[in-house]
């Protein structure tokens, strides 16, 4: 099947629909050295459970990227995410970029997310995304270790400026990466307008935070076939964001936390918005969907 062939309505252009499943919590925290950053944030319950009440809303799948981290954290939130309908697949197990791994602890990695993931819904992924899209020019032998691990496709390539030496997906939609062995991994890149010699990403919640929806509509429908979208469950928190220290936290470290608190509080506030307007346009399917249809694999069974 064609990347064409998934646009089931001419009048409606299909986009591919990821959330990128992490404890904000945690990230920020170990990002500002607080010790015992591992034990579980206090939002992403809520989180998780207002965003899947948003895609209900919306009829839409979407395919959960888990990262191991935050799974062990929140066991008890894969289940609703499964009854919902919704794809799981792999984010890693300890958010480090893959371009500070080398492959065996890459290997390793991926391993425990996947051990993680299996045992807490009896499902082994077929899709994997890096931690912030960091399968970049130097690390090439990633996807050689994906496919080896059984990974059936990637969603890591996004050609966003603020991303240093990315890989710039080949062409702008789906396809297929020929790889050493003869073998063939899937990629499916991020949702870029690529307007003149200007590279705009639009397919990401914390850029919608300081784009006009109009803009974010109009780069999407221009983005290239199945543009891939991702979103994160802290970008639907009901409440306002708190990176949430031990108290006795130095004043620096308190400073640096609100800063980032603020920043991710921008997108927090539009993403749902401007995710309805997508979904008014768009229709919204899981990456595995996809998949399924290109590569001509029989679907899975529920």
């Amino acid at each position: 099947m064609t990347v064409a062939a998934l646009h089931r309505d001419p009048e409606q252009q299909t986009a591919l629909l990821s959330v990128d499943f992490e404890d904000w919590h945690q990230l920020v925290r170990r990002r500002l050295g607080e010790p015992g950053y591992e034990r579980p944030g206090p939002a992403l319950r809520r989180q998780t459970e207002s965003l899947l009440t948003v895609l209900e809303e919306l009829d839409a799948r979407a395919t959960f990227f888990v990262l191991g981290m935050a799974a062990r954290a929140h066991p008890e939130l894969l289940a609703p995410v499964l009854a919902a309908g919704h794809e799981v697949a792999c984010h890693g197990d300890s958010h480090l970029p893959v371009s500070r791994q080398g492959p065996d602890e890459f290997q390793s990695d991926l391993r425990a997310a996947r051990a993680t993931i299996e045992e807490l819904t009896g499902r082994s992924p077929l899709g994997y995304r890096a931690p912030a899209f960091s399968i970049t020019q130097q690390v090439g032998w990633a996807y050689e270790v994906l496919r080896a691990e059984g990974f059936a496709y990637d969603a890591s390539q996004h050609d966003s400026p603020r991303i240093r030496h990315r890989v710039a997906p080949a062409i702008p939609a789906p396809h297929a990466l020929a790889l050493r062995d003869g073998r063939s991994l899937w990629e499916f890149p991020v949702a870029v307008w690529r307007t003149g010699p200007a590279r705009v990403p639009v397919g990401g919640a914390s850029y919608w935070g300081v784009m006009p929806t109009a803009a974010v509509l109009h780069g999407l429908a221009r983005a290239g076939p199945l543009p891939g979208l991702y979103l994160h469950p802290h970008e639907f928190d009901p409440r306002p964001l708190d990176a949430s220290l031990a108290p006795g936290a130095p004043p620096r470290r308190r400073a640096e936390a609100a800063l980032r608190s603020a920043q991710r509080n921008a997108a927090r506030r539009r993403a749902p918005d401007v995710l309805r307007a997508i979904a008014r346009r768009f229709r919204l399917i899981p990456y595995g969907e996809a998949y399924d249809e290109l590569s001509a694999r029989p679907p899975a069974r529920p």
